[in-house]
């Protein structure tokens, strides 16, 4: 598949990536919950994935675009069927309708972009710009959660610091297509490599559970 679109011109990548929205971080409400859950390991996962693809980016060529789109799309599909199915489930929940329409937005729009590229019907130039505004929604309907549409939950700034980033490399996406110098695979693989290393230093650090604070609850 990578070779359909390998020389499609002016082809850019935007980084749909594992990270956009707020199930990066634990969603227990008090600290002894911490203990008892493994949210941490699907962080951690989330930021092995990033760091893996920006790496990627970085260091492969003109079917690494192609490659990655394809992979952050089918992430982008799952993850959207995930958090529309836990929004339905989970309805009296804080950030429910907000979760619904993110997911939605993913299942529908990765369904959709999956089908197109597969069958040719946009180029890959197109496709990547449509993929951005894809990133941008799901990025900003983020920031809406975790600003105005956490209930009682504690302020957490990673859910911020995430989806700032996904609105910003989006946003690229946009700014790339008018400068013609512009690498905008390898400044996105840059900025995938810190985020993942960042994501993933907070589920090792910070998020997961402490022996010790385990035993002081006993």
């Amino acid at each position: 598949m990578p070779g359909r679109f390998g020389t499609a011109t002016g082809a850019h990548l935007f980084p749909a990536i594992v990270y956009h929205h707020t199930e990066v971080i634990v969603t227990a409400k008090q600290p002894a919950a911490r203990g008892n859950t493994t949210a941490w390991i699907w962080t951690l996962l989330r930021g092995v994935i990033a760091l893996g693809l920006g790496i990627f980016l970085i260091a492969g060529g003109v079917t690494a675009r192609t490659t990655a789109a394809y992979v952050v799309l089918a992430y982008v599909t799952i993850t959207g069927g995930m958090q529309t199915f836990s929004g339905l489930l989970n309805r009296s929940a804080p950030g429910s309708a907000t979760d619904r329409i993110r997911g939605l937005v993913g299942l529908v729009g990765g369904v959709a972009m999956l089908l197109l590229l597969y069958f040719n019907v946009l180029t890959l130039a197109t496709a990547f710009i449509i993929i951005a505004i894809l990133v941008i929604a799901f990025g900003l309907l983020g920031l809406f959660e975790a600003f105005f549409d956490r209930g009682q939950a504690y302020f957490r700034w990673m859910p911020v610091l995430v989806n700032l980033l996904l609105v910003v490399l989006g946003a690229m996406v946009f700014y790339s297509s008018s400068r013609e110098g512009f690498d905008l695979q390898m400044w996105t693989g840059l900025v995938l490599v810190i985020l993942g290393a960042a994501v993933g230093a907070y589920a090792y650090f910070a998020q997961k559970p402490q022996p010790q604070l385990a035993g002081a609850d006993i």
